[in-house]
């Protein structure tokens, strides 16, 4: 089991993220760096669900708004472990967990703490872009 803020789970994080990073209907930019790629994420993350409209909704809480935007499948994003893929085992692939692990956390519990993880790495590593 890996410790989820350990270099290699950042690493096996970034990874998963770039793996299911759908920009095709987006833009026909390159992006040659994974801070590029979290930017460009949050970026549209922001605009689509958590702009000037929805801040109050969401009470100013941007995690909320981000579980909210990945529960409802973007294209920019594969997040169909919401749906019609095991959370539990893409994170027991991630933080390499054992089945004695892995067995310690519900479907539902695996897919928030998934999406705790994405967002962590997206929102530090685009912050590296931004400033």
């Amino acid at each position: 089991m890996l410790k989820t803020n350990g270099k290699k789970a950042v690493e096996n994080i970034r990874t998963y993220i770039t793996a299911n990073f759908t920009p095709e209907n987006y833009t026909d930019q390159e992006f040659t760096t994974f801070s590029e790629i979290a930017a460009f994420i949050m970026e549209n993350f922001r605009a689509e669900k958590f702009n000037d409209n929805m801040r109050l909704y969401y009470r100013n809480n941007e995690t909320a708004a981000f579980t909210d935007w990945c529960a409802g499948l973007p294209s920019l994003l594969d997040t169909c472990y919401w749906y019609n893929r095991s959370a539990l085992d893409d994170l027991a692939e991630i933080l390499e967990y054992t089945e004695a692990e892995k067995a310690r956390y519900t479907e539902q519990q695996a897919e928030k703490f998934l999406t705790d993880l994405i967002y962590r790495e997206l929102k530090k590593a685009s912050r590296t872009v931004a400033a």
